[in-house]
């Protein structure tokens, strides 16, 4: 009778089988406990996980008869995208388009009361016209007899002179600027013309200028004129910036301001001769400027030029305003002497 022998398979003692399958459980479980985990993944793993997870789902995706379905964009972003699309169609507006759309016109320059100036321009011109006219009367056309030949033409000369003088005088007042104002933009009477409007171009701006005619004889009515902002063009600025003032500087006008209130407070008794000393002074102001013709800056609109009153008035911002607007050229001589001054 044959005997099956086991074949032989290697070492097999008990021990070390039991070795074994305990070794081979614990890293099953170690296996298990690293798919479960990706942070203690290696790379290739996580990649391979990725990639089958990947084409599972493209394969998926590309069922045919399947319908895609668009997303919808969340009302936030419709709402951003409505704004940003009307703030593009609404055209960037300036700061002179910004005063346009007030209700009524921005004074942006008016000139003070000139009753002084005036009078002593007109006054002037009529006395030296008026002598001009006796002297040639007396002395020219109504020669009396015994005189020498050129005595007449003398007094002609003189007369002439004269003449010239008293249009001077009558010509410093003419072309003198009243006011600039915005005007406001017409009024639109339907809501698509509004509409398109505001998808359109901005409307220019007009301002409207109010000067005195360029003409010696006074009485005249005064001029109104409508110009866009660059066809006024001023050859220096009406803001003057303030010089800058040191803490010692500041001290000292502190105390001076203080004096003077001081001053102001204990001396009640003459406070009406000095203001008529304040009022007297402002009226020979006024007075000796309509004789010499100064304290103006000249500005050009459509080529002809005026004058604009810079010592005394009211403009919006200290003429901040209109530096803004309107164009500026600057004079050489003009920027020179506001150096000087500085």
């Amino acid at each position: 009778m044959r005997t099956p022998t086991s074949q032989c398979r290697g070492f097999t003692h008990p021990f070390l089988l039991l070795i074994r399958s305990t070794f081979k459980t614990s890293s099953e479980v170690s296996s298990r406990t690293i798919s479960n985990r990706p942070w203690l993944q290696t790379t290739h793993d996580r990649l391979r996980g990725r990639a089958f997870t990947t084409g599972r789902a493209l394969h998926k995706g590309a069922t045919p008869g399947a319908k895609s379905t668009p997303s919808r964009p969340s009302p936030a972003t419709a709402i951003t995208t409505g704004s940003l699309a009307r703030n593009l169609e609404i055209p960037q507006m300036s700061y002179a388009q910004h005063l346009a759309r007030k209700a009524n016109a921005t004074i942006l320059y008016e000139a003070a009361p000139q009753r002084a100036f005036l009078f002593s321009s007109y006054s002037a011109a009529f006395f030296t016209l008026g002598v001009a006219g006796i002297n040639s009367w007396l002395h020219v056309y109504n020669v009396p007899e015994g005189l020498a030949w050129w005595v007449p033409f003398s007094f002609g000369s003189m007369t002439l002179l004269l003449a010239v003088l008293g249009t001077k005088f009558a010509l410093i007042p003419a072309s003198v600027i009243r006011s600039i104002k915005i005007l406001p933009e017409p009024a639109t009477t339907t809501g698509g013309s509004a509409a398109s409007k505001s998808r359109g171009a901005a409307p220019p701006v007009r301002l409207e200028v109010v000067a005195r005619r360029n003409s010696p004889f006074p009485g005249l009515p005064l001029k109104r004129i409508i110009v866009e902002p660059h066809e006024l063009v001023m050859k220096s600025r009406l803001h003057n910036r303030p010089r800058h003032m040191t803490p010692h500087e500041k001290g000292l006008a502190k105390q001076e301001e203080a004096k003077r209130r001081e001053y102001e407070m204990t001396h009640l008794m003459t406070a009406p001769f000095r203001d008529a000393r304040r009022a007297l002074s402002t009226i020979f102001a006024g007075i000796r400027r309509g004789l010499v013709g100064g304290g103006f800056a000249p500005v050009i609109i459509n080529g002809a030029k005026y004058k604009l009153d810079i010592t005394r008035g009211y403009a919006l911002e200290d003429g901040q305003v209109l530096d803004r607007i309107v164009k500026i050229e600057e004079d050489p001589a003009i920027a020179q002497l506001r150096s000087q001054k500085r």
